[in-house]
């Protein structure tokens, strides 16, 4: 008896285990198709993107349907996101192309297309070729479709934002809350007044003004700056945005002077100056004490190198065993500069290219007679070597005097809008 007692309680206890297990089950099976179904609800909604409801330039109320491009995704097959038939896609490719070739989109570029909100017809499409121009294909009352480029109407609101530096001037700008874009932009505007690298001090002051930008009511990227202004050691570096009627646009200091020159102060962003301008320096490889007629700048391999000024390459290839592969630039009658070690150069960088000051040319490497990862940064003055950094450009071309007077004005604006921030 005692046994089979036993026997009928092992029965329920492994009876309860076992519903116990079935219900655990059924539990999580249920919890992983609501988790399966609100992912897919999810995922549905993304490729459904945002719909809204405005009106086009006709006054037709429309249904919108936009979407961010992905990488490797092409116009011919948005029928999908688009809600659109693979005839329309077609048709659309065809009225475009004099305009702007639609097979050429590019990722995370947003596209819309417009349905009337009461017919479903399709009314108009829109597609931001860049951060300025938009294309718009619209029906027309005649049921034509017309293709269009044309500016973007965004609304712009300025902001203003000030920093102290204690460490490094990008540190302050992210302390001070400005993406790195801006942080970038406002060190490519002073470059040629102030080098990052080695000139900014402990105590450095920074204000600047510049654009945010939005499309209905929310912020879709930063817009230029207009004012900034620096004190490095004690000297105040000022820089004005102007655009005169010849559609030139470019930086100023307060007396209307353009603040690029020549050649920059530095053609790479580095870590330090590891070895300086020298008629006396131990050379690491060769354990002697010879000329270091050129500035090294240490940085990390793979680090861009830009073209220090506008000229025409005069050599790109290996430079014996010292230099390795070696980009030279013939900048104008006087000067000449030469960027050695580099790991790889740039994109169609060969004899005889011109080239545009900042376009990258090369690649900081380790290539010839080389101990770690640098670049060999060297200048001719009327052919004879001088030291890049204690050279003193001539700036680049001038304000014309016919637009003086309306640079002033406009200047003038722009510092009480700037002081009043």
């Amino acid at each position: 008896m005692l046994f089979k007692k036993l026997g009928n309680e092992e029965k329920i206890r492994t009876g309860n285990i076992l519903s116990f297990f079935v219900i655990s089950s059924i539990i999580v099976l249920v919890f992983l198709l609501v988790i399966s179904y609100r992912k897919d609800k999810i995922q549905s909604n993304k490729e459904k993107e945002i719909f809204r409801t405005q009106k086009t330039e006709n006054n037709v109320s429309c249904r919108v349907n936009e979407h961010a491009i992905n990488s490797g995704e092409v116009f011919a097959k948005l029928n999908t996101v688009l809600g659109l038939s693979d005839e329309e896609l077609q048709e659309l490719l065809q009225v475009s192309q004099d305009v702007y070739d639609l097979s050429q989109i590019k990722a995370n570029n947003v596209i819309r297309s417009f349905f009337g909100a009461e017919d479903g017809i399709f009314q108009k499409l829109e597609y931001e070729i860049d951060k300025d121009n938009i294309l718009t294909i619209e029906r027309e009352k005649d049921g034509r479709l017309t293709a269009r480029k044309k500016p973007i109407d965004y609304e712009i609101e300025l902001d203003k934002v000030t920093g102290l530096v204690e460490t490094t001037f990008y540190q302050a700008g992210q302390e001070a809350g400005l993406t790195d874009k801006t942080i970038m932009e406002m060190a490519d505007i002073f470059a040629w007044d102030i080098d990052f690298g080695i000139e900014v001090k402990q105590g450095d002051e920074f204000e600047v003004l510049y654009e945010k930008k939005f499309l209905n009511g929310q912020e879709v990227r930063l817009g230029r700056i207009l004012v900034a202004k620096y004190k490095n050691n004690g000297r105040d570096y000022w820089a004005i945005y102007y655009k005169d009627a010849e559609n030139r646009e470019d930086y100023y200091d307060l007396d209307g002077n353009c603040l690029r020159k020549q050649i920059l102060k530095a053609p790479v962003n580095y870590k330090y100056i590891s070895s300086g301008y020298s008629l006396h320096r131990f050379h690491p490889v060769w354990e002697i004490y010879t000329t270091h007629q050129a500035v090294d700048y240490a940085a990390n391999c793979g680090t861009p190198v830009s073209a220090a000024g506008d000229g025409t390459v005069i050599l790109a290839g290996w430079k014996d065993n010292v230099y390795g592969r070696t980009v030279e630039i013939r900048h104008n009658d006087v000067y000449t500069t030469r960027y050695a070690h580099l790991s790889a150069y740039g994109k169609g960088i060969k004899y005889g290219v011109k080239v545009m000051q900042g376009q990258i040319i090369g690649y900081i490497g380790t290539s010839g007679a080389s101990t770690g990862c640098h670049l060999d940064y060297a200048m001719k003055k009327y052919g004879s070597f001088v030291n890049p950094l204690t050279q003193n450009f001539e700036r680049s071309e001038p304000l014309k005097e016919i637009y003086r007077e309306d640079f002033n004005l406009y200047k003038e604006a722009l510092l009480k809008l700037f002081n009043s921030k």
